[in-house]
């Protein structure tokens, strides 16, 4: 018995625009490169000024250097002693906590803000100046000072003692 039943109709597919794949696979990933960009923010904040001890040398030492200084930067152990710039000292300053990232992230912010329709991709500027202005602010803690007269406040030297007056009796 043969059996009857509808034909199945022949469609065609649509091919679909890369434009827009593309566009959508950035939406969809904006969240993960938000917060990546805010992670190398804060790394090259706080190990920043110290790479420049390993500039030229072999990737494995820059990455001994690259460890010291984060490490070092946040608790004050240095895991890699022979390494070029192993003498990191843990800073905790709150100096470097205004710096480029905070600023971006700051702009960034603004501009979200902005109570006008017409400005493209607020929402996403809102994103990465969230996670800019935050990864700028906690690594500033942790970042080497330029300042002379920087407060670090987990230094072991003393500070100079204060002035003070002295009374003299009169006899």
């Amino acid at each position: 018995m043969a059996r009857r039943g509808r034909k199945a109709k022949n469609k065609r597919r649509r091919k679909s625009n890369p434009k827009k794949k593309v566009s959508r696979s950035i939406k969809s990933q904006w969240s993960k490169i938000s917060s990546g960009a805010g992670i190398l923010a804060g790394l090259e904040n706080i190990t920043g000024a110290d790479m420049a001890a390993s500039t030229g040398q072999p990737i494995g030492n820059r990455a001994k250097n690259f460890a010291n200084s984060l490490v070092g930067r946040v608790t004050g152990f240095v895991p890699f002693k022979d390494a070029p710039g192993a003498n990191v000292t843990q800073q905790i300053s709150i100096d470097g906590m205004l710096n480029k990232y905070t600023g971006i992230g700051l702009g960034m912010l603004a501009y979200s803000m902005i109570p006008a329709k017409v400005l493209p991709h607020k929402s996403k500027a809102k994103q990465l100046g969230k996670a800019l202005f935050g990864s700028g602010l906690i690594s500033g803690v942790f970042k080497r000072s330029e300042n002379p007269h920087s407060h670090n406040l987990v230094t072991n030297t003393h500070s100079a003692p204060m002035a003070t007056a002295q009374t003299v009796s009169v006899t």
